[in-house]
């Protein structure tokens, strides 16, 4: 039995549509096509009964005659065992393949999409053929000449790094005949560059939506620090070692890394924003252009490849990078042992990278819990911490010991503070035994729960 696929297509005939499962094939990722196969799997007898001959010219005839370029040693095909004409198509490295009778336009041009085929846009078309001619858009010359760069130049003057004629051109922002490139137009104050950044609610309400404009280098500072405002922290306190933890919703580096990632390796070449989207459990963050010459299995590998080299290098001097090619990895391991994990997927157009709120939780499972360590969080404040701390290590103490141990470390506390922090505040958590001349303060037994 026969299934489709996205790499497997079937045909009960050879027909001229097999030529539009043949382009797209090329176009593609590759696959087969059964001729000969009816839709739900089954062998097409009547196929059975054509001549071989006649449709192996047939087929052989439309390899050179039909498509352009001519796609050599590309296409193989032959009858199997049960009389069915397999076509093997691999993926072409000359793209866009098109029907020569059409042209490089839509109406020739087919492309893969799951388990079907769809024409090709324009622009599809067009960065099919920049990327089989290895097009590099960020040395090409800019269109727009008419730019200026007081962000990034003030940028160079606080951090004491140089920044003149000379480095312009060094760095690609400029060729020596004085034009600028793209990639000086990705810093210039005319940047077309535009950063989306928002946060819904449950119901996929707006809860805030940002725009960042201007040279990549600015847009991409206020992304950052618009992303770590959001990155909320909760503190919850532990009962054995009286410690107030606190648990970013994102861990280490992951956010800042995975958004320099997507300015790093986003296709400038393709008008569209990138996207930064807090959800409940999640945040999302979109770059347009998939991963450039490489896998998502090699990329979490740690794989790295390049698609603004320069630009890259350039954040690199400015001190925004630290590892070349480390984002993943170092997401990655932000996470380990959390319990979540970072997903990643890949399309032809866009990557996109979901990191996990390690913050959100069942709110019906978790709220007796939340109950009891926001009325904690609430009540004891981080003296009062200490002295519990204190008190669990030292049962018995007075309080002027307390104060004597706390005080070395931290000369702003009195005994006053001591005194009266464990009078307003700390009732429910230590007690004084025996009498306050002879006696000691002890952690209480029994933890206090709110309620009780």
């Amino acid at each position: 039995m026969f299934h489709e696929s996205n790499v497997v297509e079937l045909k009960s005939k050879l027909i001229d549509e097999v030529k539009n499962e043949i382009i797209a094939f090329l176009n593609t990722k590759g696959g087969k096509i059964y001729v000969g196969v009816n839709d739900d799997g089954t062998i097409n007898e009547s196929f059975l009964e054509e001549n071989r001959d006649a449709l192996s010219l047939k087929l052989a005839s439309w390899l050179q005659e039909a498509f352009y370029p001519l796609p050599s040693n590309l296409v193989t095909f032959d009858f199997d065992e049960d009389g069915v004409l397999e076509i093997d198509v691999e993926e072409g490295n000359n793209k866009p393949y098109y029907l020569r009778e059409k042209g490089p336009k839509p109406s020739g041009v087919y492309k893969r999409v799951g388990t079907s085929i769809r024409k090709c846009s324009e622009d599809e078309i067009l960065k099919m053929i920049m990327d089989s001619k290895a097009y590099d858009y960020e040395s090409d010359i800019s269109d727009n000449q008419d730019l200026t760069f007081r962000f990034l130049s003030k940028f160079c003057d606080e951090h004491e790094i140089d920044f003149g004629d000379k480095q312009m051109v060094t760095l690609g922002l400029r060729r020596a005949n004085g034009l600028y490139t793209n990639l000086g137009l990705l810093l210039s104050d005319e940047s077309p560059v535009c950063v989306k950044v928002a946060e819904y609610d449950g119901q996929m309400n707006f809860k805030l939506k940002k725009t960042f404009e201007g040279s990549l280098l600015k847009a991409l500072l206020d992304t950052q620090e618009q992303a770590e405002r959001m990155n909320d922290v909760s503190a919850v306190i532990d009962r054995v070692s009286w410690k107030r933890i606190e648990t970013p919703s994102y861990p280490g580096s992951s956010l800042r890394e995975i958004i320099l990632n997507a300015f790093c390796h986003t296709n400038y070449f393709i008008r569209s924003n990138i996207k930064v989207e807090f959800y409940k459990d999640k945040v999302k963050i979109t770059s347009p252009g998939g991963l450039y010459k490489t896998t998502l299995e090699d990329v979490l590998k740690g794989v790295q490849t390049y698609r603004n080299e320069r630009l890259v290098h350039l954040l690199d001097k400015l001190g925004l990078i630290e590892n070349y090619g480390t984002g993943i990895a170092r997401t990655l391991n932000a996470y380990k042992g959390t319990g979540k994990e970072p997903e990643f997927y890949d399309s032809e157009n866009f990557f996109i990278v979901y990191l996990p709120n390690l913050n959100y939780r069942d709110e019906i499972n978790d709220e007796i819990n939340d109950e009891i360590n926001d009325e904690i969080n609430d009540e004891i404040n981080d003296l009062g911490l200490s002295i519990i701390r204190t008190v669990k290590s030292n049962p018995g103490i007075k309080a002027d010991k307390i104060y004597e141990i706390l005080s070395s470390d931290d000369k702003g506390i009195t005994l006053n503070m001591v005194r009266n922090s464990i009078r307003r505040e700390l009732g429910k958590y230590i007690e004084l035994r025996g009498s306050r001349k002879t006696g000691g303060y002890y952690l209480k037994e029994v933890p206090y729960k709110p309620g009780e």
